[in-house]
């Protein structure tokens, strides 16, 4: 979860400060993700609470919640596993290595 994922850059920064760095994007989408799946489960609480809705509106609201869900929340993994992946990758290439003859 964030928590722990959150804890682990914090672990891992104490003793290799690229961590932090090399963790931020995808640690970005981590936290990104996980808001955007609070606020879809709240606006689904509402939604549920109007089932007499002959709209559609409330539906489509449950609905499109549990695309997110399922579809799209799962993402999270790969992205956690990236920022586990963590600094050294980034660093084992040396600047030379990109230099054009």
């Amino acid at each position: 979860n964030l928590n722990d994922l959150t804890q682990w850059v914090m672990d891992q920064s104490a003793s290799n400060a690229n961590e932090v760095g090399a963790a931020s994007v995808e640690y970005l989408m981590v936290f990104g993700y996980t808001a955007l799946a609070y606020m879809w489960a709240k606006m689904a609480v509402v939604a549920l609470t109007h089932a007499d809705d002959t709209s559609g509106f409330y539906k489509a609201k449950v609905g499109t919640a549990r695309f997110y869900m399922k579809r799209l929340l799962p993402r999270y993994i790969g992205m956690s596993a990236a920022v586990k992946g963590g600094a050294d990758p980034l660093y084992e290439l040396d600047d030379e290595m990109f230099e054009t003859a």
